[in-house]
């Protein structure tokens, strides 16, 4: 199986939490063993995540004298603070609050191991809560990705917010700012082709008309009008219209205003 570095950078999520059939894994390991970039990159992953995936059988510290109960309401308070996002501007600092959330969070991970002998019910419960708040933070931290002042990271995590399922609002919202303000083209192309997937979305749907209203990239103007017709909003119809009627609308943008028009209409 051959994959370049933009398809392995893009499954490095899905590699570090072993969610990958054999082939597939194998051949990110061959691959990674002779691509210093995409070593890099894992390293990088690896660095945020270690805190949360090793989930091993722990001794509590004497130290630790904090209940479980009460470390695990501290954390919470902590993620909800973390979870403001500025749509234009980048957190300097959200790189450091994931990475100590991280790690408090592999701090809980053992007194899990202490409250269950305890009490087992329980701590099946509030194995599940940790299992969610692991899969917020990835969330956090791809946003934080997002936002770096490196152009080719900032691809790369839009990248790593296409595999999200689900994806909150926060990520959609920060790959909406990507496609309307981000400096580089390729960036802002990258986004819009992300925000494509989750286009059951009301704000994406609303997002991809309003980016149309006020594009003057040709080459966005073209994305933008093929993912509106691929998704079949038709209110996008009055958009693509003005387009046809602006003197300065290129022929060719215009031809693809004529060829996915119908399809709407």
């Amino acid at each position: 199986m051959n994959m370049d570095c933009k398809q392995i950078k893009e499954k490095l999520i899905d590699y570090i939490d072993k969610n990958l059939d054999l082939k597939e894994y194998d051949a990110i390991t061959a691959h990674l063993s002779s691509c210093p970039d995409c070593q890099e990159s894992l390293n990088e992953l690896q660095q945020i995540f270690k805190g949360i995936e090793n989930e091993k059988d722990e001794v509590p510290d004497q130290s630790l004298k904090t209940s479980f109960e009460e470390m695990l309401l501290t954390e919470k308070a902590l993620l909800q603070d973390s979870k403001v996002v500025s749509l234009h501007q980048p957190s300097k600092s959200h790189w450091k609050t994931a990475i100590q959330i991280a790690a408090t969070i592999a701090l809980i991970v053992s007194a899990y191991f202490f409250g269950k002998q305890q009490n087992q019910e329980s701590f099946y419960e509030e194995m599940a809560v940790l299992q969610k708040e692991k899969k917020q933070l990835k969330q956090e931290v791809t946003i934080s990705l997002i936002e770096n002042e490196s152009a080719s990271k900032r691809l790369q995590a839009v990248n790593y917010a296409e595999e999200f399922e689900k994806p909150s609002n926060d990520i959609l919202k920060a790959l909406i700012n990507k496609m309307f303000y981000d400096d580089h083209i390729n960036v802002r192309l990258a986004a819009a082709e992300a925000l494509a997937k989750f286009s059951d979305s009301e704000m994406v749907r609303k997002s991809f008309i309003d980016a149309l209203e006020i594009e003057k990239d040709p080459g966005m103007q073209i994305e933008l009008i093929q993912i509106l017709v691929s998704i079949q909003e038709k209110r996008a119809v009055p958009s693509m219209e003005k387009l046809l009627q602006n003197e300065e609308t290129p022929s060719y943008v215009k031809d693809q205003v004529t060829i996915g028009l119908p399809n709407l209409i």
